[in-house]
């Protein structure tokens, strides 16, 4: 792995961050030019764009000091350090989808159309930043006696299933999926982000079979993220029942 990219004397630009900001720029730029087409100001993006990113960084950390909470207390700085590594998605996903929520309700916008402009996008970053987790030596998979990738962040010397592209490819084909499904005149408004919410619950649910960090934590027989994933599971198919409910009502 190559989890540093260069530096300049103490100074380290690593992989890992490099590549969560290019997810970010790209899922925001690309996200502005669908709100074009769509009638609204790309400036609307921008602006959700940033919340965004401070909102997911702040709930992803959240959630990793949580999970390793006794580390963090006798070392409080190490809190700070989110360049090194130590973000969970599902954190970054609950703390993105409340500061935008209430950013969007605070400008007095649709909260499902403008979620349903951006979730692909969402998975199309988060495509992006599981290779820079790959650099970076974490979010790794178990030990494997078949195909496999030495991560030496680790130590072992072993072979671990590269779970970190397993998940990038996974999330690439959730974003051609929900772009698709978005051109779909079918659709009804809150599709696209219920849809989202269940395809990445199973991808999470089948990736994390194979993950074999101790980031993870457990929460009775599942891994936290196994856990949180039954509810994000839960909300993609109660949304997608609520659509097709109030289409039904308003027939």
């Amino acid at each position: 792995m190559h989890p540093i990219l260069f530096s300049f004397g103490p100074v380290e630009i690593r992989v890992y961050g490099v590549l969560t900001a290019l997810a970010f720029l790209t899922a925001i730029y690309l996200a502005s030019m669908l709100a074009k087409k769509r009638g609204y100001s790309p400036d609307v993006i921008l602006d959700l764009g940033l919340v965004v990113i401070i909102s997911s960084v702040i709930g992803a950390r959240s959630l990793y000091v949580m999970v390793w909470w006794k580390y963090f207390a006798a070392h409080p700085v190490e809190v700070f350090k989110v360049w090194e590594g130590g973000l969970v998605f599902y954190g970054g996903l609950i703390g993105a989808f409340i500061g935008g929520i209430l950013w969007i309700k605070h400008k007095k916008l649709p909260v499902l159309d403008i979620a349903d402009m951006c979730v692909p996008f969402v998975a199309l970053a988060h495509a992006i930043g599981r290779i820079g987790c790959y650099f970076n030596g974490c979010c790794y998979g178990a030990v494997t006696e078949h195909w496999g990738v030495i991560f030496p962040a680790i130590g072992d010397n072993l072979k671990h299933y590269p779970t970190q592209i397993y998940e990038s490819i996974l999330n690439f084909l959730n974003f051609v999926v929900l772009i698709l499904f978005f051109r779909n005149k079918k659709r009804m408004t809150g599709d696209v982000l219920f849809l989202y919410a269940l395809n990445y619950g199973v991808i999470r649910m089948v990736i994390e079979i194979f993950r074999g960090d101790p980031e993870r934590g457990t929460v009775l027989f599942m891994s936290v993220s196994q856990f949180i994933s039954v509810f994000i599971i839960a909300i993609g198919v109660g949304g997608l029942v609520y659509t097709r409910m109030r289409k039904k009502k308003a027939a």
